[in-house]
């Protein structure tokens, strides 16, 4: 029942949630162009165009229109939206390898970060800092947090949760930078609900937001608006971070993963259910397994290991676990691949899990409701299917803990 209500919530109540004072700003929104040549990319990272399927109730699949799509369509058609990454969600982020930042979908609270509160059916741009470019960016519920080519963060949307991190607690529609400790450098971002994480250059991590359910793991329940440090073991370090609804992860240097926050469904994967964990405890890996990146949904984390496997956990209700059934798993399982796959990239949605094989195709399974399986089909999928894309290859993927849609950045498109 919990999860039900929580499905319909993230499909209808975003306009209500975290609200506070809001900053106008004066900024017009700016829609995402045709293609660039190729040459305007060749010295940075991969990209190409882009697509997206599932839910599209207030345009966060760019197309347009508030048409759900059950097949991958090309975000902004016909002019095309070039992207190296992108992530869904009632809004949805993308980034270009110029290091520009394309939003689209619900703006109500400013999380276009365009100069407006207002929704855009298509891509608007980022209103950045002058000479300020953006590696990566996640979405958070109604905000975006954005890792900078220098190693700041960024953050816009909403703010009443202290979740933009800049010592305040208002919404903002343009980026302002969060406010971290003197001499930090930034090499990683994660958000979800109203609290973000960072990872830092030398392996250590800050968060900030809501702290409700421990998700700051700091040994505390207080929210904060400026980042604080997670209580992590003194060793080893982290290389990787990802944020969902209430749960938080690190993975480490050895290969092992580390989790705090909400525990409501197993989604920390320690072997308990229940409660939460205001700082880090160890994920119950199988033994010898390794992990190399991790994402994490609303009640349920995907984990990628270093052999190209996918292992889950967590609440099971629309087949998230991809095990063959519907049983919640407070420990890592492993996800029913095909023996041929080898996985290079996971995404976890909401209810939704995909996964990039190394042959540049997706697989997806869980909650097809509204077609964010790319399969052509509703329904539950409760092992892995084939994502029909209209591409040679995919180059990322990308979902997110609220994401009731998909996205697929492809080498060219095959009419």
């Amino acid at each position: 029942m919990q999860t039900t209500i929580a499905r319909s919530l993230l499909v209808t109540l975003l306009a209500a949630a975290l609200t506070g004072p809001v900053l106008a700003g004066a900024a017009s929104a700016a829609v995402a162009g045709r293609a660039a040549p190729a040459r305007a990319h060749a010295a940075g990272p991969s990209q190409g165009p882009l697509l997206a399927f599932g839910l599209n109730e207030v345009g966060e699949l760019g197309t347009g229109d508030k048409k759900h799509y059950d097949g991958p369509v090309e975000v902004n058609f016909p002019y095309g939206l070039r992207a190296s990454s992108a992530r869904s969600g009632n809004t949805s982020v993308a980034v270009n390898s110029s290091g520009q930042p394309f939003t689209w979908g619900s703006g109500q609270l400013g999380q276009l970060g365009n100069g407006a509160f207002d929704n855009h059916l298509r891509p608007v741009k980022v209103r950045l800092p002058r000479g300020v470019r953006v590696r990566t960016a996640r979405m958070g519920f109604a905000f975006v947090v954005a890792l900078t080519t220098t190693g700041r963060v960024l953050t816009w949307g909403a703010g009443g949760s202290g979740q933009l991190g800049n010592g305040h607690r208002a919404n903002r529609n343009a980026p302002v930078f969060v406010r971290l400790p003197r001499g930090v450098r930034i090499s990683g971002v994660s958000a979800a609900g109203a609290a973000a994480i960072a990872l830092t250059s030398d392996g250590r991590v800050l968060a900030w937001g809501d702290n409700s359910v421990g998700q700051l793991g700091n040994g505390k329940t207080a929210s904060t608006d400026v980042p604080v440090w997670v209580k992590l073991p003194r060793r080893p370090l982290v290389t990787a971070i990802a944020a969902g609804d209430g749960q938080m992860f690190a993975v480490t240097t050895a290969g092992g993963l580390l989790a705090w926050g909400s525990d409501d469904h197993g989604q920390l994967g320690n072997a308990h259910t229940g409660g939460l964990r205001r700082v880090p405890v160890r994920v119950h890996l199988p033994r010898g397994v390794k992990v190399a990146s991790v994402s994490s949904g609303t009640f349920q984390t995907l984990a990628l290991t270093t052999t190209g496997k996918v292992l889950a956990w967590g609440d099971n209700q629309f087949g998230e676990l991809g095990t063959g059934n519907k049983k919640n798993s407070n420990v890592p399982v492993r996800v029913h691949l095909p023996k041929s796959a080898h996985i290079t990239s996971i995404a976890a949605g909401a209810y939704h899990g995909l996964a990039l094989t190394r042959g540049g195709k997706i697989l997806g399974w869980g909650d097809d409701s509204f077609g964010q399986l790319g399969d052509g089909g509703p329904g539950t999928k409760l092992t892995p299917v084939p994502v029909e894309v209209p591409a040679h290859k995919v180059l990322a993927i990308g979902a997110g803990p609220d994401a009731l849609g998909s996205m697929a950045v492809a080498d060219k498109i095959i009419d």
